[in-house]
């Protein structure tokens, strides 16, 4: 009977949040559904399961669930996040369908305009002579490594995926990244691929980036790691989620691994996971990275060396002129249709497209750029507060700690740290006050008590690891 009443009793709460009434404690849940309050806490989960739902704690140390002012379902998409979305299909599609028209085009249009050029020149020094037929097998070897060349270029024009492995770099500012291994080339393994290349040269080299399933992974590491405990601000600290995304993610970890939201006896909100951490030691082995741990790759044009680009511009232009010619030709003279759109149409719009993407794309490169300033600036800041067991800093003595001599790190200036510390603090439940001297004052006392609160409840607790003697047997 129990699931029956937990799942009559869901329908109904869900009913009463779907109004205007979607800010509940236990006790209203309780007492909508008809249920016990153990069952009220299971309805609870389910609905977080459901929605998007950020937890509080009063004053008084009361759990609230809070659905916000417009019930939005998990995982389904406002109309920003849709179009979002089909932009970004629209550019896949256009990314493939071009990555084989540079595969068809520049390399073997270049191919054969070259072949056509050599051949004019050949007509044109031996006028109506035969020539020298025996040349043509004396150049075996030449021919060769002409054809090897070119089939390593055709092997890697259609591997478009190898962005696989990564190492660290540093930036101009001190700043480690990761960025993808290069894909060096099959003739020189010194070198850049240069298919790699001349994909890089149009759509940009890939960046790293963290999906919401590897932030996943990342927090069930940790819990793992840390008895099944996590609060908010740890959270915040490992993704870097502003602070209503952070209550949500939450919430949505307490469905997603059956846990319990819990107030410890000093009213800290955090997540209980026992149950999840209850192994015979097979599990992940997600390396735990803090936010602040990795920056944002910087973001370039083409990630090629000017000379790669040099010579990548010079087969497109060199593409562009003949195709300008034979398009020429062909409004003076009637060389057949086939010709005009092969040799003419079909590669003069290529080299067009092939110049025009990159040459859009760098317009945005510059807002990029100064919002991933931004975002890893806000993560030595966030280092900074993490790092510090203070509780109330002045901005003189927190500049110290955002810039320690000893990082090789840009120095941040004190009027920009005062700027982003506007919104930062919002996020860890801090204020920005004024000491008696008139000084500027960091107040995060809650955010520390948070952190040694977790602390204490991980040191009451076993590791819970400890499964104990096998009982019972099916096999048996």
């Amino acid at each position: 009977m129990g699931n029956v009443a937990v799942l009559e009793g869901l329908k109904k709460v869900e009913e009463r949040i779907q109004g205007r009434d979607r800010v509940l404690t236990i006790g209203d849940t309780a007492s909508i559904a008809g249920t016990s309050v153990n069952d009220a806490k299971d309805i609870l989960t389910r609905l977080l399961a459901l929605y998007d739902c950020s937890l509080k704690i009063t004053e008084n140390g009361d759990l609230i669930y809070d659905f916000g002012q417009n019930l939005h379902k998990r995982g389904e998409r406002t109309w920003e996040e849709w179009w979002f979305s089909i932009k970004q299909m629209l550019w896949n599609v256009f990314v493939f369908v071009f990555k084989i028209w540079i595969a068809v085009t520049l390399v073997v249009y270049f191919v054969i305009f070259v072949v056509i050029l050599i051949a004019m020149i050949i007509a044109t020094l031996s006028g109506n002579s035969d020539g020298d037929s025996g040349g043509g097998s004396s150049g075996g070897d030449s021919d060769g490594g002409f054809f090897s060349v070119f089939g390593e270029l055709f092997r890697g024009i259609f591997i478009w995926n190898n962005n696989t492995s990564t190492h660290y770099n540093y930036d101009n500012d001190g700043h480690r990244y990761r960025e993808y291994d290069r894909k060096n080339s099959p003739l020189n393994k010194k070198s850049k691929d240069f298919v790699a290349s001349v994909y890089d040269f149009v759509f940009g080299p890939p960046r790293v980036s963290m999906t919401r399933q590897d932030q996943h992974r990342e927090v069930a590491q940790y819990l793992r790691e840390n008895k099944g405990i996590i609060t908010k601000n740890e959270i915040i600290g490992l993704s870097g989620l502003r602070s209503g995304d952070a209550e949500n993610f939450f919430s949505e970890s307490i469905a997603k691994y059956q846990g319990d939201a819990e107030i410890s006896d000093n009213k800290v909100l955090y997540g209980d996971f026992r149950d999840f951490i209850r192994s015979k030691g097979a599990g992940g082995k997600e390396k735990i990275i803090w936010y602040w741990d990795e920056f944002e790759a910087p973001h370039y044009l083409t990630g090629n060396t000017f000379w790669r680009n040099f010579w990548i511009i010079f087969m497109n232009l060199f593409n562009l002129c003949f195709a300008t010619a034979f398009l020429s030709m062909s409004m003076q003279q009637d060389m057949g249709a086939g010709i005009a759109i092969g040799l003419g149409a079909v590669p003069f719009v290529f080299s067009l497209l092939f110049f025009l993407v990159p040459i859009l794309r760098y317009f945005p490169i510059s807002a990029l750029s100064k919002k991933r300033d931004l975002e890893n600036m806000r993560k030595r800041l966030m280092k900074a507060i993490f790092m510090s067991e203070e509780g109330k800093i002045t901005d003189n003595e927190f500049l110290k700690l955002v810039n320690p001599r000893e990082s090789g790190e840009k120095n941040i200036s004190a009027d920009t740290v005062n700027y982003m510390m506007q919104e930062l603090i919002k996020d860890l439940d801090g204020e920005i006050e004024t000491n008696s001297n008139g000084k500027l004052l960091y107040n995060f006392v809650n955010f520390q008590e948070e952190k040694r609160e977790a602390v204490i409840l991980r040191q009451k607790r076993d590791d819970g690891r400890a499964l104990g003697e096998v009982v019972f047997d099916s096999h048996d």
